[in-house]
């Protein structure tokens, strides 16, 4: 391998590294504090829903569609840029809707993926496939069980969750191309 690849990958494996321990404290913090993170998240959804709404209306009157294409592409982007400052102006409300969403979304991926796995039994990976499922469903009858209340943590705390593991497997995948790079790479 040419040294200006070598020296490719391991800047490329510290920028990973670097990002996974970012990933890492961000995850923590929103474990630490969810009800924050689970507003500012909202507020973020704000902010990517206003800039939707600005991008459909670029498209709608930029392109060269016909008259009532460009009607119903403004009508959508109003009602999104409508959308998108409802929730920017109340974001507490906004979390409680994507928390119902969420706990919804939980528990019909949980019973997709235990259909999955049942209808492939015996199949590799339908057992971890199943238990992912039942998990699922868990989480979903959780958050909504304690439904509005689970909307202060929910959202921060799955997040924080994910950011954890995320930034743990970025740093290990990172760690794990450096010390190939110490020994002289991969053996075929």
């Amino acid at each position: 391998m040419g040294s200006d690849a070598l020296q490719d990958i391991k800047q490329s494996s510290s920028a990973m590294m670097a990002g996974g321990i970012l990933a890492i404290i961000i995850g923590i913090i929103a474990i630490a504090v969810p009800a924050v993170a689970s507003v500012s998240i909202a507020i973020l959804v704000g902010i990517l829903v206003i800039v939707l709404a600005v991008a459909w209306l670029l498209a709608a009157f930029q392109s060269s569609a016909t008259p009532g294409w460009k009607v119903t592409g403004g009508i959508l982007s109003v009602l999104l840029l409508i959308g998108g400052l409802w929730i920017l102006f109340n974001p507490i409300d906004a979390t409680i809707g994507l928390t119902a969403v969420i706990a919804v979304v939980f528990i019909a991926m949980g019973v997709v993926r235990v259909g999955t796995a049942i209808a492939h039994r015996g199949g590799e990976g339908a057992g971890l496939v199943g238990f992912g499922g039942a998990l699922a469903i868990i989480i979903g009858v959780l958050i909504a069980a304690k439904f509005p209340s689970s909307a202060a943590w929910a959202i921060g705390l799955l997040v924080g969750i994910q950011f954890l593991f995320d930034g743990l497997g970025l740093v290990f995948v990172a760690a794990a191309i450096k010390g190939a790079i110490k020994s002289g790479g991969p053996t075929a």
